[in-house]
């Protein structure tokens, strides 16, 4: 999509008084509205006239909110047009099944005008992020070296503008971490539940809130050096060769380059995660084959959660690890690949890491295993 001096919005809801009223509450705004009263209509128009933003409502005649959300984000992979629900209602049900399909952000009917424009504003600066994330990626194909430039020029100029607000900072970090693990057709439901037993942990062994939270954000961001790795190599199906696996082995030291050099604690943390997550507590890992508590402790808390969560999780070529097989396992592994003081520390708070794990499942609805619901991600394959 093209980027427009005059931001492009299309309105997507039945009830023309409502439209009204949204146009109206942004009349000082300069921005170009298009209105659709059903999702037929809007997918009609999105095909002669790209937008920046879609606000659109869920209960409609013909095509509701929901299918037009299916069909929006499949025929349309390569955008990265943000959509906001606008709803009455506030299910919970309706609201996870809008996100599953694809929404960004929801906001409710009938709205205040400050609420409403700071929202749009919000949506069509991240849209804009999105963007640009986007035209990055494409370059993706070049040398290591080039991409990891360009990517740390980026982060530069995102930085900059994460200083307008903490909110801001944080959605751009967690966009760059999204753009990562989907290159490794991932989700963010991973991100989550990792970056949070993570936190727990580290809460546990005796952290602050405040650096518990901050690790929470910069774990997030462990394998963000995935996007220098091409993606031949990334999401080959079948066996690697040595040189592909060593190609791969790259990626903590890419993501410690791309993060590299920030005055931001959150930043340097993230980098210092990227490198040594892959470290063994034996000295087996990489890249720099550290051992014991030479390893950074982020690093030691990162991949004990990281590795937890692979396995607990449905792949591709492999189905969900039970729990007490997931555990015995990682027991087996202590000194060699885990702290063996962290991991006692982490296996003692399993019942809180359900918790985590039942609270950030992609669908609670399918059938579990042990209790904890399936789902199909892909987080580390190294793991």
């Amino acid at each position: 999509m093209q980027s427009m001096t005059i931001p492009t919005i299309l309105l997507v809801e039945d009830e023309s008084r409502t439209r009204q009223s949204v146009k109206r509450l942004m009349r000082n705004d300069r921005l170009e509205f298009l209105e659709a009263g059903d999702g037929a209509e809007a997918l009609s128009l999105l095909q002669r006239k790209p937008t920046d933003l879609i606000l659109l409502d869920l209960q409609m005649p013909r095509m509701d909110g929901f299918e037009f959300l299916k069909r929006f984000r499949a025929e349309y992979t390569e955008w990265t047009t943000p959509i906001c629900v606008m709803t009455a209602g506030s299910a919970i049900d309706d609201r996870r099944r809008a996100i599953d399909l694809g929404a960004d952000d929801f906001i409710l009917k009938p709205t205040e005008a400050i609420e409403l424009r700071t929202r749009i504003k919000s949506l069509l600066r991240l849209g804009g992020y999105q963007r640009e994330l986007h035209k990055l990626n494409t370059v993706l194909e070049t040398k290591v070296e080039e991409r990891t430039s360009e990517l740390r020029a980026s982060i530069e100029r995102l930085e900059i503008a994460q200083r307008e607000t903490d909110l801001a900072y944080r959605e751009v970090v967690l966009r760059l971490t999204i753009a990562a693990e989907m290159k490794d057709k991932c989700t963010s439901a991973h991100l989550e539940r990792m970056s949070r037993y993570a936190a727990h942990l580290a809460k546990k062994i005796g952290w602050s809130l405040e650096d518990s939270d901050l690790l929470m954000e910069a774990a997030k961001m462990h394998d963000i050096g995935k996007l220098g790795i091409p993606d031949s190599v990334l999401n080959k199906p079948g066996k690697l060769t040595l040189q592909e696996f060593a190609a791969i082995q790259q990626h903590p030291e890419i993501g410690a380059r791309i993060l590299a050099g920030s005055k931001s604690k959150l930043l340097q943390m993230a980098g210092l995660i990227a490198l040594t997550h892959h470290e063994r507590f034996d000295g087996s890992g990489y890249p720099q084959g550290l051992i014991g508590h030479a390893i950074p402790e982020v690093g030691r808390i990162v991949a004990i959660a990281d590795v937890f969560d692979a396995l607990m999780s449905q792949r591709p070529y492999k189905s969900a690890w039970s729990l007490e097989e997931t555990v015995a396992t990682m027991q087996a592994d202590a000194g060699r690949h885990f702290d063996p003081d962290l991991l006692d520390a982490f296996l003692a708070e399993v019942p809180a890491i359900r918790q985590i794990y039942e609270c950030f499942a992609e669908d609670a609805h399918q059938d579990s295993i042990d209790g904890f619901p399936n789902f199909t991600v892909r987080p580390d394959t190294e793991n």
